[in-house]
């Protein structure tokens, strides 16, 4: 969801400033993580694996983690998350793993990274942070679970959200913001690169569904393998790097809303999540790297097993949770709870969305 244009009062509400030469500038900021903070901070103003070229796309920073391997950052356009997108350049072919909200040249950088090899685009999953900038491209593969909520976000229409879409100047934390200009960030909206005055001529990309375990193959058997990791969405997929050992891990630690009677409802579930990890939990060992589509990457797969022994305890007693929240969204009451990860985050679900049987039976 995007981020509130109500500023919290609370202890830290503000989080500390990171230094950041980015066009993009914030109105409304998430929450500060402490853990998260320090990561980003240390490798935005000290790493020397930062790139950032300004005269291509001046709303994204790259880092290369591995030899052919770039993580790319871009901060949050609605207040809501800062995202990753990951590229690996293969002898042949290059995959690049999301496509963030499509503000900036993102095209023009991954061809500027990996000259003119052939690019296969993939996406975790099909939320705004993660898709929006499929438009740049002809096509995108996606797990066939999640094909259907991607084909409500190809169209001109997804960003209007980010804008004051009244004739009213309107507040937002500390800044009043004219009639069509963005809300949530400070962006030229002239950096989106689809013509948002000719809506018209947009044109659709391609979307193909793919299964669990579907290989890409990069050049001389370098092979990137699709995992199915739902829960936070029902197609929610990792895409693990066989030659580097990496898996760019998606967003795992949230289950996503479904309502009943919608299609692959069961997958938005910790049990779906479970099924997934204890499938994948043999191969832990060979995995010397995780890469979450936010916050600190490069983590050790020990958070995968510590996800998955969170699991197993909320299906085992899902109210026996660490925090609850209640909130009103659309005229409803939901009641959100979050499990503790050991060393890691925290996993939220609601109590209606543990188990798949809640999803299929009548």
């Amino acid at each position: 969801m995007p981020g509130s244009f109500k500023k919290n009062t609370a202890l830290g509400a503000v989080p500390r400033p990171i230094h950041s030469d980015l066009k993009s500038k914030r109105i409304v900021w998430e929450t500060e993580h402490p853990v998260r903070w320090s990561f980003m901070k240390i490798l935005r103003e000290t790493s020397s694996l930062k790139q950032f070229y300004p005269e291509i796309n001046p709303y994204t920073e790259v880092y290369q983690v591995r030899e052919g391997v770039y993580a790319l950052y871009n901060d949050s356009f609605d207040g809501a998350g800062d995202v990753w997108m990951y590229l690996v350049d293969g002898p042949e072919k290059a995959l690049l793993v999301d496509t963030s909200f499509g503000v900036g040249d993102l095209k023009g950088l991954i061809r500027h990274l990996i000259g003119d090899k052939e690019l296969i685009v993939v996406n975790t999953h099909a939320h705004y942070d993660h898709c929006y900038g499929n438009a740049q491209f002809e096509r995108v593969y996606c797990h066939r679970n999640e094909v259907l909520d991607l084909q409500t976000k190809n169209n001109p229409d997804i960003w209007d959200y980010l804008f004051n879409n009244t004739d009213q100047l309107i507040q937002v934390w500390d800044e009043w913001i004219q009639p069509g200009e963005p809300v949530y960030t400070h962006f030229d909206k002239e950096d989106i690169i689809i013509d948002r005055h000719h809506k018209e001529n947009y044109v659709p990309y391609e979307i193909i569904g793919i299964e669990d375990g579907h290989l890409f193959d990069l050049g001389d058997g370098y092979l990137v393998e699709a995992v199915l990791l739902p829960g936070h969405t029902p197609g929610q997929c990792g895409f693990y790097d066989h030659h580097h050992h990496i898996l760019f891990s998606g967003d795992t630690t949230g289950i996503g809303s479904r309502p009943k009677g919608t299609a692959y409802g069961e997958f938005c579930t910790v049990e779906a999540l479970g099924e997934a990890l204890w499938k994948l939990q043999p191969r832990f060992a060979e995995i010397n790297g995780v890469f979450p589509g936010h916050g600190a990457w490069d983590q050790s797969p020990l958070i995968l097993q510590y996800l998955l022994n969170t699991v197993e305890q909320v299906l085992k007693n899902p109210e026996n949770s660490d925090g609850e929240r209640v909130f009103e969204r659309d005229g409803q009451r939901h009641v959100s709870h979050t499990k503790n990860i050991h060393q890691w985050t925290a996993l939220r679900y609601s109590p209606d969305r543990v188990y798949k049987h809640q999803f299929t039976e009548e």
